[in-house]
């Protein structure tokens, strides 16, 4: 892999408008969600779990991996920009560069605001369960809710320290961002559209989010509550290979052509 286009190339992948619109994008979502739904929860616990699974949050989600670098190749290629790459080097280096510095923008495009919403968690609730045992009112009469604690992620940070939870969020939520900016680099590179690179990850996750179980459904793994947090991360990874080798097809195709 040629280390100097690899810097040049994640350079841009992380300096452009579309990086830092999905990090603001996400994170003024996230920051809703704890403002509404976690943050008079009294546990920390509580809310590292229910900001990522508050109202409509899952739904939205591969709408801001792919803002940051996933479409790039449509302009390159329309240009014909992406044949002077490849009279510098062969296309299978060019494709592994970018699928890098694609799946590194993307995932960091969900992990950023991830962790910052989990140490605002930390930073503002109370350590562990606290005192809430059941539903009722706090002390301010804020309605409080029952925490789970057979709950795996509850279990993680009883067992391991709040830490290791954050950080097993800020994976998944990592791994997540990689998969789908890769989803959309494929479908850059089958059908080079701006458009149809930034719209059609996310059809095809609604499409996956009524028809797949909760297993293999990738708004279940990214929260890793109901797979478990393993076997989520472990999925999370077939979906993200499965994304880079369509990826590697669709540009085969392409560069052949070029």
């Amino acid at each position: 892999m040629n280390m100097k286009f690899l810097c040049e190339d994640m350079k841009r992948g992380f300096a452009n408008p579309g990086f830092f619109a999905g990090v603001l994008g996400l994170g003024a979502l996230l920051g809703y969600n704890f403002m509404t739904e976690s943050l008079h929860s009294g546990s920390s616990y509580y809310a590292i779990v229910n900001i990522l699974a508050a109202s409509g949050f899952n739904v939205f989600l591969p709408v801001f991996p792919v803002l940051g670098y996933a479409s790039r190749f449509c302009g390159e290629y329309e240009s014909g920009y992406y044949r002077l790459i490849l009279a510098r080097m062969r296309w299978q280096k060019f494709v592994r560069v970018r699928i890098t510095s694609v799946a590194l923008s993307g995932g960091a495009i969900v992990a950023i605001p991830y962790l910052l919403i989990c140490l605002a968690a930390v930073y503002l609730q109370a350590p562990g369960i606290g005192d809430v045992n059941a539903l009722g009112l706090d002390a301010s009469g804020v309605n409080i809710l029952r925490v789970e604690t057979e709950l795996e992620m509850v279990v993680i940070g009883r067992t391991y320290g709040v830490g290791v939870m954050v950080a097993v969020k800020v994976l998944l939520g990592f791994l997540f961002g990689a998969a789908w900016a890769l989803v959309g680099l494929a479908f850059a590179a089958w059908f080079p559209n701006k458009y149809v690179s930034l719209i059609a990850p996310f059809v095809l996750y609604e499409a996956l989010y009524i028809l797949m179980p909760s297993q293999l459904n990738p708004s279940c793994l990214v929260r890793g509550d109901d797979a478990g947090h393993l076997l989520s991360a472990v999925m999370e990874c077939v979906w993200l290979f499965a994304a880079a080798a369509a990826a590697m097809a669709g540009f085969r195709r392409r560069c052949r052509d070029a």
